[in-house]
């Protein structure tokens, strides 16, 4: 699709005879609009060497090199190149060439109109190095589905207890409170618990008998850039980015990267391991939604649940923000700028019972 061709309606106008979630999800299509103007972490920086390496956005190719050390990102292959064939679309602005950023270990790609490609619209990622981590502590996981899914997917907090249970915990505990909150770009959900059970994993370095936990998840809604801080108290407290990159509309990349702390040396290096088991587990479930949302049977009703509100906010913003863009407004409002600082959003600077490093 070119970068000004109208998309078509993602929006769907809601019957006033319906309820407030109902009229929300009936318009929810994912897959089928590709949101522009802004920064997506492609790859990480220390992949980058002598090869090309090839990514997509919203289905567009993305060749990536370097040059003089520079990550650069082309929209042909070096073959095509040699070839003579020159790809110049209007996302590129007619160069060839995607804007492109380094930052926080990852190699961000402008997808959208050029002229807007300021680098103060990258995601601010305060709890990762500005280098980025080590090449151990990141990886990629590829889902079977849209975008759309992983995001409501990362957003939803209480799966955690259903399908990872072994490596975060179950359910049961003290008290168990949940808020939501939202601006026009971001949807943050924030999971607090009390007198939890240790989980399995957790148990062979950590002889406490009970923990809190303070969990949060920040989606950045236009990008899908999902930024966390999982704090098992006392325990570990897990930093993580899970960027949700739409290569298709049945096909999303996760170039995640994990910082690991107050915990033993070894849990350190062995829990970005469990990325791929986490994956493969939510792949299981979000592949046959995204069928589900996309073949023919994609006018079915949409059920949710009251359990189900950071999935609900989600969808909000997204629609809001489709209908903006159809409308022609690609820009940012102040309440979501993406690189406004997020320490306190991320409860990165909570006191904690546990104080080791």
């Amino acid at each position: 699709m070119s970068l000004h061709e109208p998309a078509p309606s993602a929006v769907a106008d809601p019957d006033p005879g319906t309820n407030r979630s109902s009229a929300i999800t009936s318009g929810f299509r994912p897959g089928r609009f590709a949101l522009r103007d802004a920064w997506f972490p492609v790859l990480h920086s220390k992949l980058l060497r002598r090869r090309t390496v090839r990514r997509a956005i919203h289905g567009e190719p993305i060749f990536l090199s370097r040059e003089n050390g520079l990550a650069v990102a082309h929209e042909d292959s070096p073959t095509d190149r040699e070839r003579g064939r020159f790809r110049r679309s209007a996302f590129t602005g007619g160069s060839g060439r995607w804007p492109t950023f380094e930052r926080n270990g990852y190699v961000w790609v402008w997808y959208g109109d050029t002229d807007a490609a300021s680098t103060e619209l990258v995601p601010n990622l305060p709890h990762m190095p500005e280098k980025g981590m080590p090449r151990f502590f990141g990886g990629n996981v590829i889902f079977d589905c849209s975008y759309e899914l992983i995001c409501e997917n990362l957003l939803d907090l209480t799966h955690f207890d259903f399908l990872h249970s072994a490596l975060t915990g179950d359910s049961l505990s003290e008290t168990d409170e949940i808020t939501v909150t939202s601006t026009s770009e971001t949807v943050t959900q924030v999971r607090r618990a009390v007198n939890r059970a240790v989980p399995k994993a957790h148990r062979w370095f950590n002889r406490a008998k009970s923990q809190d936990l303070v969990a949060t998840t920040l989606m950045h809604v236009r990008s899908g850039v999902c930024v966390l801080n999982v704090d098992w108290d006392p325990g570990m407290d897990i930093y993580m980015v899970h960027p949700a990159n739409p290569e298709s509309a049945s096909r999303t990349r996760t170039t995640y990267t994990f910082n690991p702390q107050h915990c033993v040396k070894p849990a350190r290096f062995l829990f970005p391991t469990a990325a791929h088991v986490v994956g493969s587990q939510d792949n299981y479930a979000t592949k046959p939604q995204n069928e589900l949302y996309q073949g023919p049977e994609s006018g079915m009703k949409d059920m949710n649940s009251r359990f189900d509100a950071a999935g609900l906010r989600y969808r909000k913003v997204y629609q809001e923000l489709v209908a903006r863009q159809q409308s022609g407004d690609f820009g940012y409002r102040d309440d979501g700028h993406p690189g406004r600082d997020i320490r306190s959003e991320l409860n990165l600077d909570r006191v904690r019972k546990d104080t080791r490093r």
